[in-house]
């Protein structure tokens, strides 16, 4: 249509997701984006929040139900889609929404528990005969006398490239310091 822009809009959600389903049945979802400018004030020398910039987003199809379940207020989005300004009010056809990973965690259906996800729980193995070795990262100390006294850290320079550098083996591995260069 003319007079559209293609846009990008990051903001929160204000409010609920309105789901309601058209004559024929597709389902379409409407919901408030709230976006806060960053403005620098030379005065101070300091970033400010600017004035709130609300636009009303309007989801249709499969998108529209998914929108519906997984938003609520105060969520962080980013939606894209096409902007038009009607009635002195910002509008966003939205074609694709996400949650804004910069300030939540987002599960996806293959990675949530089995429960939560709606699916039957994995059966349980049924036990070895004989037990399995434990994992690498807490197999046994090889010497007893390497359980009381721990092994020296060798001071290397952290490793540059993220990408080549061995996984870390536990979430707070991940996030500690690294001391070992790993």
């Amino acid at each position: 249509m003319s007079g559209e822009t293609a846009a990008v809009v990051r903001g929160r959600v204000y409010g609920t997701v309105q789901l309601r389903h058209t004559e024929r049945g597709t389902p379409a979802a409407r919901f408030t984006v709230v976006q806060v400018p960053r403005e620098y004030d030379r005065a101070r020398g300091q970033w400010r929040d600017g004035e709130p910039v609300p636009v009303i987003c309007t989801v249709t199809g499969p998108l529209a139900r998914q929108v519906a379940e997984c938003l609520t207020d105060a969520v962080h989005v980013i939606a894209t889609g096409n902007v038009a300004l009607r009635d002195n009010a910002l509008y966003l056809d939205s074609a694709q929404v996400g949650v804004d990973l910069a300030h939540h965690v987002a599960c996806i259906d293959d990675t949530l528990p089995a429960v939560l996800a709606g699916r039957a729980p994995a059966r349980a193995p049924r036990a070895a005969a004989t037990p399995a070795p434990p994992p690498a990262h807490r197999a046994a100390p090889a010497h007893p006398t390497t359980a009381t006294r721990p092994a020296p850290v060798p001071a290397a320079a952290p490793e540059t490239d993220w990408w080549q550098s061995a996984p870390r083996t536990s979430w707070d591995a991940a996030t500690a310091p690294s001391r070992t260069g790993r």
